[in-house]
């Protein structure tokens, strides 16, 4: 082999073997973030806020918020995270993608008066969004802990295993109030029980779907099945 053609095929294999590689990046989170008042200008404060984020019309991401205080006043905060740039859902295992829309912010299971559209997600973007609460108190169904808006076996299992077994926290902990004491404990899951297999009463409202109580404990919901 002559020693042009030696050095031809080297290049070739070192151009090969040097090919960059496409690397799994992070993409930084989408953030929107405002200020939420009541019908009557009270600025709101607390409460179960999350993003529902769609995809072609079917939801894909419900993405929890915060409410923090800053320069004197009370805002939301929510992040929206982002699958890499190679299409994985990043360390959290669930990711929203570029484009996607968000359809709905929501405080307590109900939808929030927006100041403007929300539009398509974009990695790295921070829109503020203010918005009003229409509706005051907190929504849920009294009982459905699992949560799968259906109050059965699996509610009580989830109640048991929260409070003895270290499972993840319930994403509402005020539908796992099965007695509506305001406090959680096993009384929950016998409640829960007694209702399903020993003609016990219900659980107290709201239920069997989806209502609001006017005034929630202090147990709180990061999300709500009634979103």
């Amino acid at each position: 082999m002559s020693a042009l053609r030696k050095c031809c095929l080297g290049l070739v294999f070192g151009a090969l073997t040097l090919a960059p590689v496409a690397a799994e990046l992070p993409l930084p989170d989408a953030t929107i973030y405002g200020q939420i008042k009541s019908k009557d200008g009270a600025p709101v404060k607390t409460g179960a806020l999350s993003a529902r984020v769609e995809r072609g019309g079917a939801a894909v991401l419900q993405a929890p918020g915060i409410f923090v205080s800053a320069d004197g006043a009370d805002w939301y905060v929510i992040r929206i995270p982002l699958e890499t740039n190679i299409g994985a859902p990043g360390p959290t295992g669930l990711a929203a993608r570029e484009a996607d829309v968000v359809a709905a912010l929501t405080l307590n299971g109900s939808p929030l008066e927006l100041g403007a559209p929300l539009g398509a997600l974009k990695a790295g973007s921070v829109t503020r969004i203010d918005a009003t609460a229409a509706v005051s108190g907190l929504r849920y169904i009294r009982g459905d802990c699992s949560p799968d808006r259906v109050v059965n076996i699996s509610d009580a299992v989830s109640v048991l295993g929260y409070l003895f077994l270290g499972t993840a926290t319930p994403a509402c902990l005020e539908a796992c109030d099965g007695d509506g004491t305001g406090v959680l404990n096993i009384s929950d899951a016998v409640y829960i029980l007694g209702f399903l297999f020993l003609g016990g009463p219900a659980p107290p409202p709201p239920g069997p779907g989806c209502g609001t109580d006017d005034s929630p404990s202090d147990l709180g919901c990061v999300t709500s099945s009634c979103a």
